[in-house]
């Protein structure tokens, strides 16, 4: 399968993420934005400060998957012959992408995981190359291709 076309589905399941982090902040902005006069329960000041603690959690969040679309655009034409940030991994079952995270999901008859090179999975893998075989949890998959 081309990368270009793996990487669209990725893109894709990444704005969905994003979606759903915009939405987040924008429930939590909204719960911390009781006005003072509306209060009339003590408990209501200590969920608005948990609100407002959410809100910018969620926005370090949505940040973070901001740069990890930047990271996909300055990673999509390079290829590789080895595991490194921005490489893209066909076993016979999978498709893996090192450099983001996003939930799995499943293209056509393989299942795409994306691992942050942050990720202890990711530096078990680092440097492996076609042929090597990759052990995730208590499984393991041989490296068709890197790309």
């Amino acid at each position: 399968m081309d990368k270009s076309k793996i990487l669209t589905e990725i893109a894709a399941a990444l704005q969905e993420h994003i979606r759903h982090i915009e939405a987040s902040v924008t429930r939590y902005k909204l719960a911390s934005d009781i006005d003072d006069d509306d209060t009339m329960d003590p408990e209501d000041l200590s969920r608005q400060a948990e609100a407002s603690e959410m809100q910018l959690r969620f926005e370090q969040l949505l940040l973070q998957a901001k740069e990890q679309e930047f990271f996909i655009m300055d990673h999509d034409d390079e290829n590789h012959d080895s595991i490194v940030p921005g490489a893209l991994i066909e076993t016979d079952s999978h498709y893996i992408y090192i450099g983001i995270s996003v939930p799995s999901f499943q293209l056509e008859d393989k299942t795409v995981l994306t691992i942050s090179e942050k990720a202890p999975a990711y530096l078990a893998m680092h440097g492996k190359k076609p042929g090597d075989t990759l052990e995730l949890g208590e499984h393991y998959y041989k490296i068709i291709s890197i790309m």
